[in-house]
């Protein structure tokens, strides 16, 4: 597994995570100002339902472009199991190819 894939996976993670505190935030922001309009007796007009639908949109692609790098994330997980475990088996092989010609070396000393 080379480092550069590992940088890519921790940046896309990073990316990831960003992106969902900004959909959290933006959440948190509608939810306020319906919780604000509500408390004053407000009706809520037609530019603050346009307003509401936008920050709704923002939201969505937000949230489109989060499950986006999440499965780049679990793409790039799935490339560094794979290549772990290519690693372990051949690193296998070779110990039991060593461990045979020690074996061998011992056997023919005797």
């Amino acid at each position: 597994m080379s480092s550069e894939h590992i940088i890519n996976l921790e940046k896309s993670v990073q990316q990831a995570g960003s992106q969902l505190n900004t959909v959290a935030d933006k959440l948190v922001q509608v939810e306020r100002n319906l919780a604000e309009n509500s408390e004053n007796g407000e009706l809520i007009d037609d530019v603050r339902v346009l307003e509401l639908l936008e920050s709704m949109a923002e939201v969505k692609n937000d949230y489109q472009n989060l499950r986006k790098d999440i499965k780049e994330v679990q793409q790039l997980q799935k490339e560094m199991t794979n290549s772990i475990r290519y690693q372990m088996k051949t690193m296998h092989q070779t110990f039991v190819m060593l461990k045979k010609k020690i074996e061998i070396n011992k056997a023919s000393q005797n």
